[in-house]
């Protein structure tokens, strides 16, 4: 602007050189600022762009981790539950093996007493020892001691010795001496009275056979 006061122009040529410069400066500043707009509407752009993929990485991230998490609690629930269900089904298979051999020990047990008495309440008392000296293996019946312990002996073995041991139960057993005493009176306890004395003597088996069968206990024996 200053370089024109030197030229020497008309008023009107000089005013129109002026405002023709002012339009030019103006354009490019226009030019400039919508350039500079432009500019930082794309970088506003690329922000938001970037934001937006990092905001769905992180919500992608989530998604997978809590569909790992829940995949591994899936498979953890599932595995203690068929764990629970394997062991119930195994208590189950072990109860049934148990009732199986109980149920063979008690079937031989009743046979053998059926063979040693007609007698229905001392059946029961020697199936219940034969029962004890009874057991299991290899799915073989086999008898074992007091203690629970395996011998080589035989069911007839066991049977021989379940009449020496408990003569007073079995049907026809003969005895000597206050043995033989003590088995007549039992086979008879029915209708027959025991000292007390004499009931004091006697095994817990024997007490207990004498007062199922209806025995009385007496002081005297008048």
């Amino acid at each position: 602007m200053e370089a024109l006061k030197d030229v020497e122009l008309d008023e009107e040529e000089k005013g129109k050189l002026e405002e023709k410069i002012e339009q030019e400066l103006q354009s490019r500043l226009e030019e400039e600022i919508s350039g500079l707009k432009l500019k930082n509407d794309e970088l506003i752009t690329e922000k938001r762009i970037v934001q937006e993929e990092r905001e769905a990485a992180r919500i992608e991230a989530k998604a997978v981790a809590e569909a790992k998490a829940k995949a591994k609690n899936d498979y953890r629930q599932l595995f203690e539950s068929q764990q629970q269900e394997t062991n119930t089904l195994r208590s189950t298979i072990d109860q049934m093996h148990s009732d199986i051999t109980l149920s063979k020990i008690a079937a031989e047990a009743a046979k053998i007493s059926s063979l040693l008495t007609k007698d229905a309440s001392r059946a029961k008392l020697l199936q219940q020892q034969l029962s004890q000296r009874l057991t299991i293996v290899d799915d073989e019946l086999r008898v074992s001691d007091e203690k629970g312990q395996l011998t080589v002996s035989s069911i007839e073995d066991l049977t021989n010795s379940i009449k020496k041991d408990y003569p007073f139960l079995i049907d026809g057993s003969q005895a000597n001496g206050g043995g033989a005493v003590r088995a007549q009176g039992w086979a008879e306890a029915r209708s027959k009275q025991m000292l007390r004395a004499d009931f004091e003597a006697l095994r817990p088996i024997e007490k207990s056979e004498f007062m199922r069968s209806g025995g009385k206990l007496t002081d005297s024996n008048e």
